[in-house]
């Protein structure tokens, strides 16, 4: 049986393909995260002010003026839209960590494999 196909070098192929396979996807990603960070699309409702209006009523509170229902609206839109930011934020890194992280062991392991090849090689022109 050859000597480049032991149970050694099937394990370091192996996790070679697999690392660079995240590498691969965990790429796509942080692009695909970084498009959507970028240029983000929302798709949040944002409540009128006569649906602000009905929930005080609801609630059996007094109603504040237009100005405060206004103020009350633009804090609710910039709170869904920082929280929106923050999750694609939060995709971003995930996104980036799923990219770097297998780069050591790719590297480790394909240089395991070049280590070898070469040395086998080095043996057989002797």
């Amino acid at each position: 049986m050859s000597n480049s196909w032991q149970l050694k070098t099937i394990y370091l192929y192996l996790i070679s393909f697999v690392t660079l396979m995240m590498i691969i996807f965990g790429f796509i990603s942080f692009v695909n995260n970084l498009a959507r960070f970028a240029f983000p699309t929302n798709y949040n409702y944002y409540p009128t002010l006569m649906e602000i209006e009905r929930e005080y009523i609801n609630n059996k509170q007094e109603t504040p003026p237009i100005s405060e229902l206004e103020q009350i609206r633009e804090e609710r839109m910039a709170y869904d839209q920082n929280r929106d930011r923050i999750y694609l934020l939060r995709d971003l890194i995930g996104s980036i960590t799923v990219w770097l992280i297998p780069i050591p062991f790719y590297l480790f392991h394909w240089r395991k494999i070049e280590k070898e090849l070469f040395h086998q090689e080095g043996d057989a022109k002797l």
